[in-house]
């Protein structure tokens, strides 16, 4: 009868020890977004953040995403970047957004909007009250060739589509 007490003490205490390290484990994973910061600091946009004087360390939510036909070929990849003050989740909602990404020929387009929220496991991103405007890459002039305003957009990653609603 004393052994048998012993064994079910002995389980018990395996099984609260097990789920310690359970929980513990699952709550110490830090769960980052943001991409390499050495693919961030060497990207083809670096000259564009030189150019318009934005300074990454500004944001404390940097990630780089493939908008395009998922190659990842760096003519697909976009930086997107904003502050947020909930970076452990999975669904980051964020401000001051901006979007650099790479359009036709020698152009890039910069997305700027006060609110954005990036669904990381539904592969969504989408921005409220803001502005797009292209750029010509080879002229020095900060001056955009096109621009226009949206009050919602919305960008499916996975499938390659942009939808937005003007102002």
């Amino acid at each position: 009868m004393e052994h048998s007490d012993n064994a079910h003490l002995r389980r018990i205490a395996a099984t609260s020890l097990f789920l310690l390290l359970g929980v513990t484990i699952t709550f110490c994973q830090e769960n980052k977004p943001i991409s390499n910061a050495s693919s961030i600091d060497n990207g083809w946009w670096i000259p564009i953040l030189k150019k318009h004087n934005i300074d990454l360390k500004t944001f404390n939510y940097k990630n780089i995403i493939n908008i395009g036909m998922m190659d990842n070929s760096d003519n697909n990849l976009s930086l997107e970047m904003g502050n947020s003050d909930s970076l452990k989740n999975r669904n980051i909602p964020y401000k001051n957004a901006i979007l650099i990404s790479p359009g036709g020929g020698k152009t890039y387009w910069i997305i700027t909007s006060e609110y954005a929220r990036h669904d990381l496991d539904n592969y969504s991103l989408i921005l409220r009250n803001g502005q797009m405007a292209c750029y010509d890459f080879t002229s020095e002039n900060v001056t955009p060739i096109d621009t226009s305003s949206f009050l919602e957009m919305s960008i499916d990653i996975k499938n390659n589509s942009i939808r937005a609603s003007a102002k």
